[in-house]
């Protein structure tokens, strides 16, 4: 399936439509033991929360469950109409990103996990929280709405 093509779980908002969690239903796992950098496993709902400005105890951040498997990601993503690309196998795609919000996720191979972040403006990504120095990270995917108009970006000039 094609980034933002939508999915069978329910309807890809339209632009102008607000996108929520209903009627996604996450699949079934076990919380894994995991080696490597602590960390709270809640960074999907915290990133996809701040990207989509659902609050803290909103009912769309309460939808989320703790560690989801990887596959869910994709799903997600077509569930809320979200857009994402590979930025080194598709730089064509990630430069349509730059100026807008979106995620960004890392994978750590040795440690067999990945980090979720959100990032205010795709062109200037934010470092990983300092328990992920040690690791060797690779960013992977970048995710973006591109419902939301591109911001303007302070280190850059663009749109100020």
């Amino acid at each position: 399936m094609a980034p933002g093509e939508g999915s069978d779980i329910g309807e890809t908002p339209l632009p102008g439509e607000r996108a929520t969690m209903d009627g996604f239903v996450w699949t079934p796992r076990a919380i894994p033991s995991l080696r490597g950098p602590a960390g709270d496993m809640w960074c999907v709902r915290d990133a996809f929360s701040e990207l989509m400005a659902w609050r803290p105890g909103s009912p769309e951040w309460l939808r989320f469950i703790e560690a989801p498997v990887p596959g869910d990601m994709d799903r997600l993503c077509d569930h809320l109409g979200l857009h994402w690309c590979d930025p080194d196998r598709q730089p064509e795609i990630f430069g349509t990103y730059l100026d807008r919000p979106g995620i960004a996720v890392y994978a750590f191979h040795g440690e067999r996990l990945s980090h979720v972040v959100y990032q205010p403006h795709l062109r200037h990504l934010r470092p990983l929280p300092p328990q992920y120095a040690p690791f060797q990270a690779e960013l992977f995917r970048i995710i973006a709405d591109l419902r939301q108009a591109p911001g303007a970006c302070l280190r850059c000039h663009v749109g100020v």
